[in-house]
């Protein structure tokens, strides 16, 4: 734990001596210390190796690019997983509203697969509302946009149009790879086109060959679209059954036991099972009984 803290506080040009202990923790974890710029740590005393590490917005500021990306490196290469890394793209020169992005993905040149979207004014108490912020995403998705005046949010600090999209658990450890390995500003683009991304539909018959609308393609610089996640390798069969005798084996014996051991009732739940069988199902059924 001490070595973390130590890498951490490098990370944020602070030194460990910097971190405070707190009162309470987070989720599963009992302890917590907070650092530089709201930085967190969450821990468990008797598991040195299970620990949370949070790092807000201002935290990553005041570390910098190259030293956040070195530490990015550091913790993808010793295996660590990111549950959540928000990555941000800032127009200061306003090419599209809130209210023109919010147009445009309820018309028929986006290509995304959510189907969610919701709006929100901010407003200052006294004065007619003036912040407004997209969203592009259910709230519990592992991938979600936000598109929102940032001058407003900051007070005027940051005069732009912010794109914030947020990744969680397999969609961030795919981002914090692409991070650890790749140019950030390319990253950054090309997950965001990965997400969401305006063709014109009348430009051509495949999407991939239809001209981009061309606000948004002087924003992303000609990314091309990033993969959301990491491919998953297909389960064996010997695999998959014993997955289902580990999770699913309690809930077959209480139906069994429902049932009061009938074993034609759980005959029934695999013939209803096999009429719902997917290409993928029979194709590892075939492969399993040539190697026997």
């Amino acid at each position: 734990m001490n070595d973390v803290i130590e890498e951490v506080s490098a990370v944020l040009g602070a030194a460990p001596g910097d971190w405070i202990e707190q009162h309470q923790g987070y989720k599963s974890y009992r302890r917590s210390l907070i650092g530089p710029a709201n930085s967190r740590f969450y821990f468990r005393p008797q598991i040195g190796w299970d620990f949370h590490i949070s790092l807000p917005g201002k935290t990553c500021q005041q570390a910098g690019t190259e030293r956040l990306k070195a530490y990015f490196s550091s913790f993808v290469n010793a295996g660590a997983k990111a549950r959540r890394v928000d990555l941000t793209l800032d127009d200061y020169q306003k090419r599209i509203t809130p209210a023109q992005f919010y147009e445009e993905i309820r018309g028929p040149n986006k290509v995304t697969h959510s189907r969610k979207a919701l709006t929100i004014s901010g407003v200052e108490l006294g004065k007619p509302a003036t912040g407004e912020t997209v969203y592009l995403g259910a709230p519990q998705s592992s991938r979600r946009l936000r598109m929102y005046d940032k001058s407003f949010e900051s007070g005027g600090e940051i005069d732009a149009y912010r794109w914030e999209l947020q990744e969680r658990n397999r969609a961030a450890e795919k981002a914090a790879s692409d991070l650890a390995h790749g140019d950030w500003n390319e990253v950054v683009r090309s997950r965001l086109v990965g997400f969401v991304d305006f063709r014109e539909r009348g430009s051509a018959g495949h999407v991939q060959d239809r001209l981009r609308w061309e606000p948004y393609e002087e924003l992303i610089k000609g990314a091309e679209k990033a993969d959301a996640y990491f491919p998953v390798e297909e389960k064996s069969i010997e695999e998959t059954e014993e997955w289902f005798r580990r999770y699913m084996g309690p809930t077959l014996a209480m139906l069994s036991e429902y049932r009061g051991g009938d074993l034609e009732a759980i005959s029934d739940y695999a013939n209803d099972g096999r009429k719902r069988l997917k290409p993928k199902h029979i194709a590892l059924i075939a492969s399993a009984k040539k190697k026997q």
